[in-house]
Order: structure tokens, then sequence, then C-alpha cells
């Protein structure tokens, strides 16, 4: 298959390499690579030579491999299952002074030669004979930057993660060049051990560096999602869609951006990993009662977009009393669309037929995949006499609903479904979403290839097709959202009553 074709493959199957490899053996090569020619180091005087017990055996000898991988298996592992390295503390890590090098004697590998035997056994699957191998560098050279990195993958591939990202720290500290790579994987390593917000603080910081690191947007995005805040995950996606980086599953959350999907806990990679985006789903699986329950339980504990999202339910339950409260006390800045759509609920309630428009128009330009809010401006404008916009408002709710049912049924068996695909792309056109529309395309063309319905070369042409269009809406800008197209022609005037009240 063509070299162009492939690679949109490769990239429609990567959360199937990251469910095998675990997450960082995704970014491995190009983190090593970058602390491997960003940093240098001087060569110091070198101490007598190691005992030779502590020396790696010849990996071409099959009878001293096996002989090391049953010493790495029992030092490795300690009886209670933690890992035992024969030095005080548990890794016998770099220190924070210069140690000298020390010299290797007759027999015995030198520590790149150990690091490049650690890097061929977690290639092949060993683990514990990586561990040992690494090790035995580090001790030669505790100050070699590659070597300390490498300590540490190893460390945060036994799960070690709280050691793991203290040597990067430490590293990082010593070693301005490996910061952002440092940044980066113990990012990784804090979701992992469930440290969602300093992950989240962590990949921010690359970003702030290096805006167009895709591979950040990617993770960032991702966490996002799976801890509920679906429109902040959204504005990373959007920004890789137009790169034509967005793989099926990415691209699919972007139909329906606050809400979740019914069924999708256990189906997709993006399973819920706080109570936020649990509750999302709970309530896509129609328990609404229950998460209600619980975050009225939890009361103050509950987050701001906890809170907002509580406001909201109250609000389509009428509860306008309970809703005011939560209101109150929520900060708008903070509050999202489903805060702004409980707002406007209760202003409508109240009457107050300006606010509640500007607050349904607020929550559709964060989520213009929003059905809801978009029925209840449509209700609201009726009451105002705007007749044509309320219809127009109606008609463009049917088609963000059809969206949605198309993204319910690309699941499972039917993800592949061609004719499904190109539905959504003519739908999301109209929707003037052309960046997502393209990246479905993209995503129809790889399948089309893979069921043979069109040939290699036919692929090639539409493929090219596709980034032409994609590389012409980005340059004329007319990738960015309209908002005037968003609210159907109403224009940003409308926002005033809330606006004014914000300044006030």
């Amino acid at each position: 298959m063509n070299k162009r074709i492939s690679s949109v493959s490769v990239s429609l199957e990567r959360h199937q390499l990251s469910r095998m490899l675990f997450a960082h053996a995704l970014v491995v090569s190009i983190l090593c690579f970058a602390i491997f020619t960003g940093c240098q180091r001087e060569e110091t005087e070198v101490l007598p030579a190691r005992a030779p017990d502590q020396s790696i055996p010849d990996q071409s000898n099959p009878e001293q491999s096996t002989s090391l991988e049953k010493q790495s298996n029992a030092g490795g592992r300690s009886n209670d299952g933690t890992a035992a390295t024969g030095e005080p503390g548990g890794v016998s890590g770099p220190s924070n002074h210069k140690q000298p090098a020390r010299a290797v004697g007759r027999g015995q590998r030198s520590a790149d030669q150990l690091r490049e035997a650690a890097l061929q056994a977690l290639g092949n699957g060993q683990d514990d004979l990586a561990f040992e191998c690494v090790r035995q560098a580090i001790r030669i050279e505790p100050e070699n930057p590659q070597i300390v990195f490498l300590f540490a993958m190893v460390l945060g591939d036994r799960h070690r993660y709280a050691e793991a990202i203290q040597l990067l720290q430490e590293l990082s500290a010593r070693e301005p060049t490996t910061r952002l790579p440092a940044l980066g994987q113990t990012a990784e390593w804090m979701v992992e051990s469930g440290r969602y917000d300093e992950a989240e603080l962590q990949f921010r910081s690359v970003l702030t560096e290096v805006p167009d690191a895709l591979m950040v947007h990617h993770r960032l995005g991702q966490l996002l999602l799976q801890t509920g805040r679906r429109t902040e995950a959204a504005v990373h996606f959007d920004f890789l869609s137009q790169f034509g980086d967005l793989d099926h599953e990415e691209l699919r959350s972007l139909l329906i951006r606050t809400q979740a999907f019914p069924g999708d806990d256990g189906v997709t990679r993006f399973d819920p990993l706080n109570n936020l985006a649990m509750c999302r789903q709970e309530l896509a699986d129609g328990k609404t009662a229950q998460v209600v329950e619980v975050f009225v339980a939890a009361g103050d504990a509950n987050s701001d977009a906890e809170q907002a999202l509580l406001a909201r339910l109250l609000a389509e339950q009428h509860e306008f009393e309970d809703v005011r409260k939560w209101i109150e006390n929520l900060e708008m800045a903070k509050a999202g669309a489903d805060g702004w759509f409980a707002k406007g609920c209760l202003a409508l309630n109240d009457s107050e037929l300006k606010v509640a428009v500007a607050c349904f128009c607020q929550t559709l330009l964060l989520d213009q995949t929003d059905v809801d809010a978009y029925r209840m401006l449509s209700r609201t404008l009726e009451l105002t006499g705007e007749r044509t916009i309320a219809e127009a408002l109606v008609a463009r709710a049917g088609l963000v609903e059809e969206t949605r049912r198309l993204g319910v049924e690309l699941v499972g068996d039917r993800a592949k479904d061609l004719e499904l695909i190109q539905q959504l792309a003519q739908a999301l056109m109209k929707l003037n979403r052309p960046m997502e529309a393209l990246g479905w395309q993209t995503i129809g063309l790889v399948h089309a290839v893979e069921a043979a319905v069109i040939t290699d070369t036919q692929a090639q042409a539409t493929f090219e097709t596709i980034g032409r269009q994609r590389e012409q809406l980005v340059k004329s800008e007319r990738h960015r959202v309209n908002p005037e197209f968003v609210l159907c022609g109403l224009g940003a005037e409308v926002l005033a009553p809330i606006t004014k009240k914000s300044t006030e």
C-alpha cells in the first residue's frame, strides 16, 4: 500500500498500540533521541574496576543469559513483590553530587554497552534483564543523563512511578535540555498513578513552550475527555483536526462534546477516570436520578464542573429554587456549557427572556453539539417573536442530532461502515464543520482500501485532494467556528445581557 495511505492506517490504529505496549512506549524513542542528542557530558577520572560478579554476561551465550535472567528475577523483586536493588532506599540512582565514572575491567561491559543491552532487553520483553542491565550501568555512570532517563523508564515500566518521576525531576533540574521530555514522560506516569491534576499541569507546561506538540495535544485532550471535561478536550482535538491527526475515537468524541454516548463505558479506550466522567456516562445510560443523588450528597465537595452539571440536571427537572442555589455559588467563568444552560433555564423560568437567549447562545458557543440548548433557544425566541430564527434553530437541532445518532452507531462491528461514515461527513459539511468532515472522509478512505472497494492509486489521489482541501481551509481560516452560523444568524449583541453583568 502507498506510504501515505499506510501512515493514515497507522494513525487510526494508535490506540491498539497503546493498549499493547504501555503509554510511554509510543514516545520513548522520541524522548530518548531528544536526550541523547541534546545532552553532552564530560568524561571524568576513573576508579578501580567493579567486582566481577556485577558484570553483565555475553548476550551471545545462552547459558549466561539464562543465568542472568534468573538472577534478575531473584534480585529484581523481593518476596513481598517490591523491587530490590541491593542499595539503600531501593533505587541505586544518581545522587545530587557529581561522581566520577568507574573504569571497566577486562571482560566487563561499559555503561554504554549496558545501556544498549537494556534497550535490547526491553525490546524483547525481558523486563527483569533490562532492569539489571540499566541498574549496573547507572552504578558505573550515575550522572549520565541517557542512563538516568532509561533507568527511570524501566522503573516506570515496573509501575514504580514515584521513583521514576523523582529521577526525571532531578535530572531535568541538572540538565535543562531534558526538561521538556521529562515533563512529558512524568505526565504520563502521573496519569497512570491517578495524579490527574498534576499531569494536566505538566502537559500544559509543555504546550506553553511548544504549542504545536501534537502528541501532547493528543494526551491532554484524552485526559480531559476521560476526566469529564469534554468541551475542553474538544479544543485540543479541534486543533489536531487542522493536521488531519485525529483517529476514529477522537473524532467521534467531537460529535457530542458535553455529554457522553450511551453504552460507551468499556467500548472505547476513553474509559472514565474520575467521578465527573463516570457521572456523565451514567447520565448517557439513563441513570439521572442516581447521579443527582450522588452530587447532592457531595454538597460543597463537588468541583465547579460537577456543580454546573448538577444545576443543569435540576433545571431539566424544573427544580428552579435548587438551581438558583447552585448557580449563585458557581463562578460562571468556570461554569462551562452545563452552567450556562442551567442559568438560561432559570432566566426563562423568571421571564428574563433576553438573559435566557444570551445564556443559551453562550452554551452553544461552548458546545455546538448541544441539541437541548438549540431547542431551548428556539423556544425562547418564539416567545420574543423571532419565529424565523426559532424555526432555523429547530432544523439545526435535528441535523446535529442526526450526527450524534450516526456517532452512536459507529462503534464495534459498524465502526468501518462506509455508508454511515459518508452520511456523517455530509452532515458535518452542512453544519459547517469541514475539518471533522474531512477527518471522517480520510477514515472512510482507509477502510475502503482495506475492503478493496477502491485501489491504492485511487485512494492516493483522493487522500491528496483531502490534504489540499484541509490546507486551503486553514490558510483561509474557514476552519474556525463561525459564531453567527452556529447561532443561525444571531449576532454578538445577543450576548450583551450577560457580558454587561460580568463587567459590573
